[in-house]
């Protein structure tokens, strides 16, 4: 099996991988940029040849607060750019696409995102799935 690392890069995303026996881990997205760089480089010396899948987030929507916004997308930026750094390969994948892969969901934001949590949490029975963790697993799930 390949090993992959899948990220939902949200200051309150998460991280996903796994591993060239098919064990799969997932945590909460670390605190700081220096955290997130720490994090991804011990996870790609640990998979050897991973290959990275970030989730296509980082732009404004309407209702978003402008500073907020900003933030958002420099934080996408320096995960891209860590992974860059690290030499992990990676691609996007936008939020519609991967979450099609588990079915219907509900339309409303914090609605979905309890479902995809109870997804994960079937799927990954010996995780403790978190709604900071989730996405990453489904976009982890999707990529497998």
């Amino acid at each position: 099996m390949r090993c992959v690392i899948a990220i939902e890069p949200g200051a309150s995303g998460g991280i996903a991988w796994v591993d060239g026996d098919g064990m799969v881990g997932a945590e909460r997205m670390p605190d700081g940029m220096t955290g997130v760089v720490d994090r991804l480089r011990e996870i790609g010396c640990e998979l050897a040849g991973c290959e990275g899948v970030v989730e296509k987030v980082g732009h404004w929507v309407p209702g978003d607060h402008p500073n907020a916004a900003t933030k958002f997308a420099r934080h996408c930026g320096n995960v891209e750019a860590a992974l860059y750094g690290l030499g992990i390969p990676f691609r996007e994948v936008a939020p519609g696409v991967w979450m099609r892969t588990l079915g219907k969901l509900p339309s409303e934001k914090a609605a979905r995102k309890r479902a995809i949590r109870e997804l994960m949490a079937r799927r990954y029975p010996h995780l403790t799935v978190t709604l900071k963790t989730a996405d990453a697993l489904g976009i982890l799930t999707w990529e497998l």
